[in-house]
């Protein structure tokens, strides 16, 4: 670990595969393997580490998540969703799976999972406002336009210099039939970013108030 630390990679990797020959069953030096596999990008050998760590202890949670992680950047996301649903069985308090498997719902189109997960999420850690971003896409995307607006407010406020979130407040405004509050935000979005063509559009194409 103080090789890692240190940035000496393929040391620490060395010294972590001398561990495994050795004890087998490290469950630590197999988990920090496949992460230094994962880190170089090498997303199979990574999962052939984590695997092995779920073999000797299916219930080890970092590791769920992990590979949960893995297979979501190898594109598997029905792999992915499902070894978060197993983490959050055992820990459902897990909030970086819960952030995680509201993603990975949202790709997979499932959005009433995707907006659970990532409600729960929020509700442990209201400060994430990532989790809230993507929780208000997801009720755009479902359509419930006056859940996105309130959502993409929120995001607003505690991101105010932010371009792309007043634009998607001003999307949300006007799918839910308020032209004015959808000027507004668009309006605000230009202050930020005045050479924004797409946003210029949209507050040209808005009925006259």
């Amino acid at each position: 670990m103080r090789s890692l630390a240190l940035g000496e990679i393929d040391k620490a990797q060395h010294q972590l595969e001398e561990i495994v020959k050795r004890d087998p069953s490290h469950l630590i030096a197999l988990k920090t393997i496949g992460n230094i596999y994962f880190h170089e990008g090498k997303l199979d050998e990574a999962l052939n580490a984590y695997r092995h760590v779920l073999e000797l202890d299916p219930d080890y949670r970092d590791t769920l998540y992990d590979i949960g992680v893995t297979h979501y950047y190898r594109g598997d996301l029905n792999d992915s969703a499902q070894f978060f649903r197993t983490l959050l069985r055992i820990d459902p308090h897990y909030k970086a799976a819960l952030y995680r498997l509201g993603l990975t719902c949202f790709h997979l189109g499932l959005l009433d999972e995707c907006i659970t997960s990532l409600n729960r999420c929020v509700a442990l850690s209201p400060k994430n406002i990532m989790a809230r971003y993507h929780l208000a896409v997801a009720y755009f995307a479902k359509g419930n336009w006056e859940q996105a607006c309130n959502e993409f407010k929120t995001v607003t406020l505690r991101t105010p210099d932010n371009s792309a979130s007043f634009y998607q407040l001003g999307l949300a405004y006007k799918h839910a039939g308020d032209p004015k509050k959808a000027a507004a935000a668009f309006r605000k979005a230009l202050e930020i970013d005045p050479d924004n063509e797409r946003v210029t559009a949209e507050l040209e194409n808005l009925p006259s108030e």
